[in-house]
């Protein structure tokens, strides 16, 4: 049951109050959770959807990282965020050919470019061609190593193709972030901290 802007709004809340359980109880699994609860948890995404669908209640999927320091990435880097109880996530369609699911996203103005890790572009099905050259990209932890993708995203009912940078450095685990690529031409977004939420007003498409 896909959650009206309010319902996810009243989501997010919950995944923020109950932030520290999921990270330390399900690191590596996608986690669906409604309002009040959580619904299901595991690596497979349809299965998780499939879980979570069943007890009828609206809900959102979330990619929960290996790693649970407080870092972001800003582009080619890593700094370190705020520590609010807040994120600013948004529900975004993530699809590529016949395969699409619904997910929370990172909405990050620093980013240039949309991220998502190397487990989420492999359940997408994107491959790395045997002779493929991988991007470089520095980070506190080191080196890392990306390429570049062309992700079908949908916001609120509007559907646009933006670029992305799929990790393939299993070292860093990175959440899905919403990066300024395509997406900050296409609507006006306006973060509105103190009522934890977020405004998409869509533009239209770019010349």
């Amino acid at each position: 049951m896909r959650p009206t802007p309010e319902q996810v709004r009243e989501i997010i809340r919950w995944g923020h109050q109950h932030r520290q359980m999921l990270r330390e109880k399900y690191r590596r699994q996608f986690v669906a959770y409604s309002a009040t609860r959580l619904l299901a948890a595991g690596s497979d995404w349809d299965l998780v959807e499939a879980l979570a669908t069943a007890e009828g209640e609206p809900y959102v999927v979330k990619w929960i990282p290996a790693h649970t320091s407080e870092f972001q990435f800003f582009w080619f880097k890593f700094y370190g965020m705020a520590r609010r109880t807040w994120e600013p996530e948004y529900l975004v369609t993530l699809g590529n050919g016949s395969i699409s699911h619904d997910a929370l996203m990172l909405v990050d103005s620093g980013a240039e470019l949309s991220l998502i890790s190397r487990e989420v572009g492999n359940i997408l099905g994107f491959r790395v061609a045997d002779r493929e050259i991988l991007s470089d990209g520095t980070g506190v932890g080191g080196e890392v190593q990306y390429v570049t993708r062309e992700l079908d995203l949908s916001i609120d009912g509007h559907s646009f193709k933006a670029p992305v940078a799929w990790l393939q450095t299993e070292i860093i685990d990175a959440p899905l972030l919403l990066g300024r690529e395509v997406v900050f031409d296409l609507f006006n977004i306006e973060f509105i901290q103190a009522e934890e939420r977020i405004k998409f007003k869509w533009r239209g498409t770019v010349k």
